[in-house]
């Protein structure tokens, strides 16, 4: 492992996400979904009355939040997910996404000392039509 704890972090295994150049080991909260997108211009009703959808393909998404981050972490895990093009590797997913929203939670700020929590998406860019997930 190259990896060196900081102050205070206990290493405790589970999932870790790499987020462009930042590598998320202290998760909270870790939500995969894989969402089927249908060619809506191609879909029609049968003379039965059936809905038939014609499949692009399949999306994915994750919903993750941190646990408690240092402000230095905070501030480097934002600085990635402003980015248009995110590059992401985690257990059930590689490739490129984007960040849906980046909210910033002050968890804690008190003599003990500061830290943040951020809930956020990210979205893959691109379908794939390989089953992926499911």
């Amino acid at each position: 492992m190259d990896y060196t704890l900081k102050d205070n972090e206990k290493l405790n295994g589970g999932y870790t996400v790499k987020i462009g150049d930042f590598t998320l080991r202290n998760i909270g909260k870790y939500s995969p979904l894989w969402s089927n997108e249908y060619d809506s211009e191609n879909s029609f009703v049968d003379y039965l009355g059936n809905q038939q959808k014609i499949l692009k393909g399949r999306r994915f998404s994750l919903e993750i939040s941190t646990g408690r981050l240092t402000p230095e972490d905070y501030r480097s895990l934002v600085e990635v997910l402003k980015s248009d093009t995110i590059a992401v590797e985690c257990p059930d997913f590689t490739g490129d996404c984007y960040c849906e929203n980046i909210p910033g939670n002050l968890d804690q700020a008190n003599f003990i000392g500061v830290y943040y929590k951020i809930p956020f998406k990210l979205v893959a860019k691109e379908l794939t039509t390989d089953g992926g997930g499911l």
